[in-house]
């Protein structure tokens, strides 16, 4: 059953038969009304929806190439972005995301850095990216959320904040008290064992050492320069803000009633419904994600709005990156996309790949 489930294929068809369960949910009394919207759009439009989707990337392109700098001083801005695109493919691809930071090490590996010094970097990016997403979402929050006054929303944010604080606050003590960090997922591991959530307890603690060595060779690396640390912050700052920013652009080019004072507004909602959906166990959140996403516009545009919106939105910041990222990652590992292959067997080292 695990390795069916662990299929790329059926993950991929898991992803389509949610989104299309999603937008039955959303569209079932209000399809006429998006499809005359989205088909009112002009062609430089939509291009220019694909290229706002493409910032976020490129951003995180520049972060990666930043990151890898700091050991190897060659590292390109192409193999930053190609980098970033293979993330977003496999993460996208596996349940809560867990895939994307093994292919990304891959690619870093790839690309000559050690495998250690990959695993490193990838897990300082994690690091920064939690950090910024829960500072911003905690701000937009307690600044414009309160004005919608709800319940619901409030709720579900708060769940999700509370598990991205959860990581953050987990890293933290990666860098700052190692010693306490590791007596605490000693424990932790120790108690899921005893309590039968997991078998092959040796080697989990195992994994748990060799990451918190990782992180820890990444955060050494960075500290020598904390002009870098700040740059990264920075960037991270930026891309989640374009980022956030998306569904506000997108009903602007729609035409939805939407002004500038609301600019801020659809922010805090982003930045709530990204915070929301992160450890949903669905290979890209799916179906998870465009029916939250309806839901929470629809109180600031309309449910016909939000709808149309989330397919555009989701369009440019998931689907077109999935194939992108999907064609690189094909490419890198020489990978035929027709034979069946599970995720774990992605990151298999074969004898002829450089250890660099």
């Amino acid at each position: 059953m695990k390795r069916f489930l662990t299929n790329i294929w059926f993950n991929v068809l898991l992803i389509l038969g949610l989104t299309v369960l999603s937008l039955v949910f959303a569209l079932y009394d209000s399809y006429k009304t998006v499809w005359a919207t989205i088909s009112r759009m002009n062609l430089w439009e939509l291009l220019l929806i694909m290229f706002w989707g493409f910032l976020p990337f490129l951003l995180w392109g520049v972060i990666l190439t930043v990151l890898g700098k700091t050991i190897k001083k060659d590292y390109s801005l192409r193999q930053g972005i190609a980098n970033a695109y293979i993330g977003g493919f496999v993460s996208g691809i596996t349940p809560s995301s867990t895939g994307g930071q093994f292919a990304q090490t891959y690619a870093y590996r790839k690309s000559g850095l050690k495998t250690s010094q990959g695993a490193g970097l990838i897990w300082m990016d994690f690091f920064v990216h939690q950090f910024v997403i829960v500072i911003m979402a905690v701000a937009l929050y307690l600044i414009f959320l309160n004005t919608f006054n709800n319940a619901a929303i409030s709720v579900v944010f708060g769940v999700g904040l509370f598990a991205n604080s959860v990581v953050v606050l987990l890293l933290w003590l990666m860098i700052q008290f190692p010693k306490l960090y590791h007596k605490i997922m000693f424990w932790g591991i120790h108690l899921m064992h005893r309590f039968k959530f997991i078998k092959n307890k040796e080697k989990i603690l195992e994994d748990w050492n060799a990451t918190m060595t990782h992180f820890n060779d990444a955060i050494k690396a960075v500290s020598k320069n904390r002009k870098v640390f700040w740059q990264i912050t920075g960037l991270y700052v930026v891309r989640m803000t374009l980022y956030f920013a998306t569904p506000f652009a997108i009903g602007q080019l729609l035409g939805t009633s939407l002004d500038w004072n609301d600019f801020f507004p659809m922010l805090a909602l982003a930045g709530f419904v990204s915070i929301s959906n992160t450890f949903i166990p669905l290979p890209g959140s799916s179906g998870a994600t465009e029916s939250l996403f309806v839901l929470v516009f629809s109180v600031v545009i309309g449910k016909s709005a939000a709808a149309s919106t989330m397919i555009l939105w989701r369009l440019t910041n998931f689907y077109i990156p999935l194939l992108v990222g999907g064609t690189l990652f094909i490419r890198l590992r020489q990978i035929n996309p027709l034979k069946p292959i599970q995720t774990d067997e992605l990151f298999k080292e074969s004898d002829d790949e450089p250890n660099a």
